[in-house]
């Protein structure tokens, strides 16, 4: 039996780890372990990646959203819209800076639905469009409706690293982009980081004092605001510099896997979102009635599977702040209900992809699943 783990790590390759053992190395050489050139030069990197013109490095994707949204001026009675489908850290982002989310359920790709949007009659004052499972949300479409109203625009595309749209960059469409880089993103760290991008240089300017305890930049004693200690290591920037310069050929390997699975998957298996979306692949939903009972099957298999996500963020974030929970999401409800990843990554091999397909389609055969 081929062993197939949903991500993995014990996959990399050696010239990858001893390429960052290198860049470790050179950083404990240095040292400098707060902030410094590693980071700075990450930040300029990633810049220029992107095509934008500001970086801002964080702790992680959740300090990122929570920053970018302070920084924009969103506080305490303040609505800001958010998809019912994603990860409760957008939801939760918003409760830190003392505002409430407006849910908005997702469209049959687990978009934001921006008719629904378009449709609000809440008076909002920003929005967090989250790009999922590493396609887009139409944002020439979004802006069209929040310029007009002056509603602030923080994209969360920590699922979309390298993605674009009409040739222009995830996360530089609004006036904030947040990334998160966690290990298994499509551009990961060694651990917990983030990263913020800016157009603006007075708003990048406030990230950067908030990051450090609402510290002046170069004045480490003198404090402009009460902010939060959530500092990118140079550790964790020299071994984003490394992995940068193989985001593309790693997003092209993750497309690759994909068009695999849309090509050899039994047809009656339901894909969240179709290869015309121009996704960078974060992850392959597949919607089936049973998730759990599939999962049980491909565990059997020894191939690991993951939820995304098993309940809603919108439920979640009601639970947890025990809001009556009665707003209708049923798109949302939906995929939640029936969402299980495929193991997509750099490093699976076509081997262990086609190993996944065959065990898939042979169960749905022999009716071990029903779909």
């Amino acid at each position: 039996m081929l062993k197939v783990p949903y991500y993995p790590f014990n996959h990399i390759p050696e010239k990858l780890i001893s390429e960052w053992k290198t860049a470790i190395d050179q950083v404990i050489e240095s040292g400098v372990f707060i902030g410094g050139s590693f980071v700075e030069h990450f930040e300029s990197e990633w810049s220029t990646f992107i095509k934008c013109e500001r970086s801002v490095s964080v702790g992680n994707g959740f300090d990122g959203l929570r920053i970018a949204l302070e920084v924009l001026g969103v506080s305490k009675g303040m609505k800001v819209v958010v998809p019912a489908h994603t990860f409760i850290a957008t939801w939760l982002s918003v409760k830190a800076v003392g505002a409430t989310p407006v849910g908005v359920d997702v469209d049959r790709n687990g978009l934001m639905d921006l008719d629904k949007l378009e449709a609000l009659n809440d008076e909002v004052d920003a929005i967090i469009p989250v790009h999922m499972h590493g396609a887009m949300v139409n944002m020439p479409r979004l802006l069209n409706w929040a310029k007009p109203k002056k509603v602030k625009v923080v994209e969360d595309a920590s699922q979309a690293h390298g993605a674009n749209l009409d040739g222009k960059s995830v996360g530089t469409w609004g006036d904030a982009g947040v990334f998160s880089l966690y290990p298994t993103k499509n551009l990961g760290a060694l651990g917990d980081a983030g990263i913020i991008v800016f157009a603006d240089q007075v708003l990048a300017s406030r990230a950067k004092s908030l990051r450090n305890y609402g510290a002046i930049e170069g004045k480490k004693y003198d404090y402009e605001s009460l902010g939060l200690n959530s500092r990118l290591d140079p550790i964790q920037a020299a071994v984003l510099s490394v992995n940068l310069k193989y985001l593309n050929e790693w997003n092209d390997k993750r497309i690759k896997i994909a068009n695999m699975y849309e090509e050899h998957l039994n047809e009656n298996i339901k894909k969240l979102q179709p290869a015309a979306l121009n996704s960078v692949r974060h992850h392959f939903p597949i919607l089936v009635p049973n998730p759990e009972q599939v999962a049980r099957v491909l565990n059997e298999k020894g191939i690991g599977v993951e939820r995304h996500y098993p309940e809603t963020a919108a439920r979640s974030y009601a639970k947890v702040n025990r809001i009556k929970d009665s707003i209708p999401y049923p798109i949302a409800d939906s995929i939640s209900s029936s969402t299980l990843s495929l193991p997509i990554s750099p490093w699976h091999t076509e081997d262990q992809i086609s190993y996944v397909m065959e065990s898939l389609n042979m169960a749905i055969a022999d009716r071990s699943i029903e779909i």
